[in-house]
Formats: C-alpha cells, sequence, structure tokens
C-alpha cells in the first residue's frame, strides 16, 4: 500500500506542512507530490489547491497547474489568486478558451483586481468573442477609470468591430494617460485613416514623429507602412519591433548539415491557410511544386473555416499539413526541426496574430520573409526577403536586414484556378449603365488625402464619371463622402460595394472601366483580383515595397504604361482614357487576350523561377557561404 492510499482527511495537514517545507528549501517536484497528497486527502481545502497550482507553476507542469486553480475556483468563485494561477499556467500556452471557460464560473462582479478582468478580455478578444471582450474591459475601467491598458485594449476591439472612431478616442485616452506614447499615436494616426477622418491627421502625424524624434519608440510595422515612411523609418520600426517582440528567445544551435543531394525541405508557416487573401494567391504554387526535388510542408496556426480553399490547400500537402493552432511554441520548433525543414517561409510578417518567435528560435538554417508583410522585418532571425527588380531593387537594400532574393518577374505569385466570371450588367451593382466607372476596392485606411483629390478632380473635370469605393466600415463611408461634398463633388456621383464570395467580386469588378490605384498603400492582392478580372490598374510608383507592389503586377501584365511616377501623371493618364475611352478598350481588350499568358498568372513559369531561386539559396547554405543578395537570374527552364 502506498502512501497515498493510507492517508486520510487527517492526515492532509501534514503532507501540507511537509509540502511547505520543501517548497522553502525550492525542491518544487517533491513539494508537488506532498501538495497534491493533501489535495486529495481532503479535496475540499482551497489552500491545498492553491499550493499545488503554485508549485505545478515552479516546475513548469502548467496544466497540473491549471487543473488545480480550476479546483480553488470551484470551492471558492472569488478567490482572485485561484483565477490569477490560473492565469498564468493557460495565459502562457495560449489556452485562451479554457482560460475563459474557468472565469465564466467564476464570481467576477465580486472580483475587485482589475487586471483579471483585463486578461479576461484579451482571451476573448483572441477568441473574436468582441461584444464580450468590450464589456470585460469596461469593468476594467469601472474598477480602475486610469486604466491606460485597458483603454488600448478597447481601442482594439474597437477596431476589429469597425468602429475606428470609437478606437481612436480610446487610443487618445490611453496616450494620455501615458501608454507607451509612440504606440498609442500611431493607432490614433493608423484609426483616423481607417475611418477616413482627416481632420486632425497632420497634426496628429507631426505629434507621432516628433515622439519617435525623441527616442520614445517607433509605430508597430504594420502602422510605419500606412503612414509614408521612408523605407529607414520602416527599418527602423522593424527593428525595433523585432528586438522586443523576440527579446529573451535563444536561437537554437545550427542543426546537422543538409544530406548531399537529398530533396529540398519547404516549410511554409501562416494562419491564413483558409478563405484569405493569401491563400487565393499562392494555392496553386503549392500544388505545382516538384515533388522530386521538393518536400513541402505547412504549419497552420490559423482557423480551420473548413472551406473549399482549407481543404485545397490541405489536399495539396497530404499528409505534411501540421494543424498547430493549440500548439505551444517549443512544440512547433520541436516539429519544424524533426521535419527538418531546409527553408522556412513566413507568409504573416508582422501583421494580426502571426508567431514570428517561431523563427527567432532559429528552426531552420534558411528563413524567408515572403508575402504575406510588404517590407523588411527588421530581424537577424529572417535571411531573405523574397521581391522581384520593381519592388526591392538592390539600391534599395538599405531598407532591409534580409538579403533580397529576387523573381524574375512578379514577385507575387497567382492562382489561375481562381474563378473566371462573366461579367453582369451594371445594374445589378446600381451603376450607371452609360458612366466612366473609376473603381477602387482597396480598405478605407488606403485612401489617403492627396489621392482622393485626385479622384475629386476627374469627377469634376469628367462630367460622366462616378466613383465606386469599398465599405470597410460605415463611418468611413460617411466621413468620405463629406469629404467629397467639401471637394465639389455630388454625393449621388459615388457608389459603395460591400464582401462578396471571390467568384462573385471578380464578376463586379468587370462593371467598372478603370481602377485607381491608392499611396503610399498599393492595392496588392486587390489589384492582381482586377487584373484577373481584365480590368486595367492605373498606378504609382512609389518609393518602397509596399508603394511598388501594384507597379509590378501591372507590368508582368504587360501594361507598364499604366504606371505613373507621381499622382500628377497619374491624374493626367486618367483624364486622357476619359477622353480617349477606345484606347482603354483596346487595353482592356489586350490584358484579357494574354492573361493566360502574361508573367503575372503564368503560375507554372513562377513555380519554376520559385525553385530555381529557393535552390540559389540552398546552394550558398550546402557551400557553408552565408545569405547575400541574389539578383535575378536566368529564367528556370
Amino acid at each position: 500500500m502506498t502512501v497515498d492510499e493510507a492517508v486520510d482527511a487527517r492526515d492532509a495537514d501534514e503532507l501540507y506542512r511537509t509540502g511547505l517545507a520543501l517548497a522553502g528549501v525550492q525542491r518544487w517536484p517533491e513539494a508537488v507530490q506532498q501538495f497534491a497528497a493533501a489535495a486529495r486527502a481532503n479535496p475540499h481545502d482551497v489552500v491545498y489547491w492553491l499550493n499545488l497550482s503554485h508549485a505545478c507553476l515552479k516546475t513548469g507542469d502548467l496544466g497540473q497547474g491549471a487543473q488545480a486553480a480550476a479546483q480553488v475556483v470551484a470551492l471558492d468563485p472569488r478567490s482572485e489568486l485561484g483565477l490569477t494561477l490560473a492565469l498564468e499556467c493557460l495565459g502562457p500556452e495560449g489556452r485562451h478558451g479554457e482560460l475563459v471557460a474557468l472565469f465564466r464560473k467564476a464570481d467576477l462582479a465580486n472580483v475587485a483586481q482589475p487586471r483579471l478582468h483585463l486578461e479576461l478580455g484579451i482571451s476573448l478578444t483572441r477568441l473574436g468573442r468582441l461584444p464580450e471582450a468590450v464589456q470585460a474591459f469596461l469593468e476594467v475601467l469601472r474598477r480602475d477609470p486610469r486604466a491606460a491598458e485597458a483603454f488600448a485594449q478597447l481601442g482594439n476591439v474597437f477596431q476589429l468591430l469597425q468602429m475606428p472612431e470609437e478606437a481612436r478616442e480610446c487610443f487618445r485616452n490611453a496616450l494620455a494617460l501615458g501608454r507607451t506614447p509612440v504606440e498609442m499615436a500611431s493607432a490614433v494616426v493608423f484609426t483616423s485613416l481607417e475611418a477616413s477622418n482627416w481632420n486632425s491627421i497632420n497634426q496628429d502625424l507631426d505629434a507621432l514623429l516628433q515622439l519617435s524624434g525623441e527616442g520614445l519608440g517607433h509605430p508597430v510595422p504594420f502602422y510605419s507602412l500606412a503612414f509614408g515612411f521612408s523605407r529607414q523609418l520602416q527599418l527602423a520600426a522593424s527593428r525595433a519591433y523585432a528586438e522586443r517582440t523576440f527579446r529573451g528567445i535563444e536561437p537554437l544551435a545550427p542543426r546537422a548539415p543538409r544530406i548531399a543531394g537529398a530533396p529540398i525541405r519547404v516549410g511554409y508557416v501562416s494562419s491564413d491557410f483558409r478563405e484569405h487573401a493569401t491563400a487565393y494567391l499562392i494555392a496553386e504554387l503549392f500544388e505545382r511544386h516538384d515533388r522530386n526535388r521538393f518536400e513541402i510542408f505547412a504549419y497552420s496556426y490559423g482557423d480551420d473555416d473548413a472551406s473549399p480553399m482549407r481543404r485545397r490547400i490541405e489536399a495539396a500537402f497530404g499528409e505534411r499539413f501540421f494543424e498547430a493552432r493549440q500548439a505551444a511554441t517549443a512544440e512547433l520548433v520541436e516539429r519544424v526541426r524533426a521535419d527538418r525543414i531546409d527553408v522556412l517561409v513566413d507568409l504573416k510578417g508582422f501583421t494580426l496574430y502571426a508567431r514570428n518567435e517561431l523563427f527567432a528560435h532559429r528552426a531552420a538554417p534558411i528563413q524567408v520573409n515572403f508575402l504575406g508583410y510588404p517590407g523588411t522585418l527588421g530581424s537577424p532571425h529572417y535571411d531573405y526577403v523574397i521581391g522581384d527588380p520593381i519592388v526591392s531593387p538592390l539600391i534599395h537594400a538599405d531598407g532591409f536586414t534580409e538579403k533580397i532574393a529576387q523573381m524574375p518577374g512578379c514577385y507575387q505569385p497567382n492562382d489561375r484556378k481562381r474563378p473566371q466570371a462573366l461579367a453582369d450588367d451594371r445594374a445589378r451593382w446600381q451603376l450607371p449603365e452609360k458612366a466612366f466607372v473609376l473603381a477602387n476596392f482597396n480598405a478605407n485606411y488606403k485612401i489617403t488625402a492627396p489621392v482622393f483629390d485626385c479622384w475629386c478632380g476627374l469627377l469634376r473635370d469628367v462630367d460622366d464619371a462616378v466613383l465606386w469605393l469599398f465599405e470597410t466600415n460605415p463611418q468611413a463611408r460617411r466621413n468620405l463622402m463629406a469629404q467629397a461634398q467639401v471637394r465639389g463633388v455630388a454625393p449621388e456621383r459615388i457608389f459603395w460595394a460591400g464582401s462578396l464570395p471571390l467568384a462573385e467580386h471578380l464578376a463586379r469588378i468587370q462593371a467598372a472601366d478603370l481602377f485607381l490605384d491608392t499611396l503610399p498603400v498599393n492595392a496588392h492582392t486587390t489589384a492582381s483580383d482586377a487584373l484577373w478580372a481584365g480590368l486595367p490598374v492605373l498606378t504609382v510608383l512609389g518609393d518602397s515595397f509596399v508603394a511598388r507592389a501594384a507597379a509590378s503586377m501591372v507590368t508582368a501584365a504587360g501594361l507598364p504604361e499604366l504606371v505613373a511616377s507621381n499622382l500628377e501623371q497619374y491624374t493626367g493618364i486618367a483624364r486622357k482614357f476619359a477622353r480617349d475611352r477606345s484606347r482603354l478598350r483596346d487595353l482592356r481588350e489586350r490584358l484579357v487576350a494574354e492573361r493566360m499568358q502574361c508573367d503575372l498568372f503564368d503560375c507554372a513559369r513562377y513555380t519554376r523561377d520559385f525553385e530555381a531561386l529557393i535552390t540559389r539559396m540552398v546552394e550558398r547554405l550546402d557551400r557553408g557561404l552565408t545569405p547575400e543578395h541574389l539578383p535575378v537570374a536566368g529564367r528556370a527552364a
């Protein structure tokens, strides 16, 4: 008979005291055994479960620690210490669902500690339960009206709820209360862009630049793209974010060399293997990989939306599609290492919910920034960024920590299996039949005042022109309509489009005459969708990757004459098309006729070129050479 079997409630206190003594001398594994035995002997004593949970934390047994904390909350729904221990056990592993379920069993109305409500709100946000998250953050503010972090988190939720003006006011409050000034100031500017509310945007941007110039930090990288920062400032933002995010992570030791002549193992990491813009672009590349020369693996940490696109991507990878949504970082790193990945490709970059820490651990010998983030990631943990001579010319290397690896055509892959919808008549979209339809289906934050000035000027100059925009949120629609009136454009000249499934969207696009791109953030997937549908895209060649993407696509589609050097030339080209519409029709017919042969949509050729580029990276590795810029070479046969 074991000690555990012999004990009863009378022995529990002795076991507990022994556990305390062991804990006092840092003998945590033995303390766990004693506290566990005490809790089994007297399962109604909250103190035993509390100490067991704490000791499990010390040993790193977060699973048992969470179970013990759950017992505490079951016995005492007001136990703030029990909820805190549950948070410390479940939070590091991203077990948000379990955390929320446990907190919902607590008597939260009588839980005074603001931090617990804050962490509940963060978990609810990660689970997409946004109205509940709003309530949790409001509970924080009821307890502490000066909680800057609660205002910041509430701002994040309002952004996700497509309420950018409410988000902006939350960020202003967080800024006033001292929460990371540059981060909050940049959030104020970005939400102003999201709301198309430009009333104070120049002053807010000047204030942000002053804060940054005083050494108080840098905006999050994605915002730096939207603000039209120089390549050097974008690099500074990414570098600062990478240093902050990856601090304390020690890269693993290099693994053993590759087996000579073995197929190259490529791992793709993303949360977007589903109905998502990234999947719409890259799915056919996965299917076309040469399985004799390449073995491909997917590491998916996003939701399974059970869509046809998800199933298609899973089929492309077969048994090498790893569902990593619930995997801790250590487990994911171990899996990549066990798969002996040669080239690990980050398809997310610094975008929402990315798990870039995998790359900070150096899970693979070659790590690549590709497609998901149009700029540098500012970290030595990424060896290459895949671009092309237009989006990332070698003279722009000073804006990247990665070495530039150039595709010979456009950097962007495209799926030729996307729908080829027949055009509908304009009546379906409530457009005037005889109008000259200028369209832009970008997210509203990409529309800046200078670009909108150009569009309104065209509407004033061309009597039968109308503008067709995508509605990201009702606030932006309301504000853009007001801005148009200020610029002398009647509201009835602007039409609005909502979200549609891809096939219907591609049919809708064809009702327009000309797509007008934005600057400094170009259309990306939206531009390739328009070109695929046969709609010419007019763009401006900007100064950084994010501002040159559409120029790369348009050139690869065989229409380089649609790349302007500045907004004045851009407006002039649009006016010429309005006056000579037969020329625009000719361009459109050429685009449709050459669609299946042009560089932009030849996925078979793209795949060969992509594989040749990956092979060049691996050849350097095999020869013991460090990464270096890989300019365009001869095209793969």
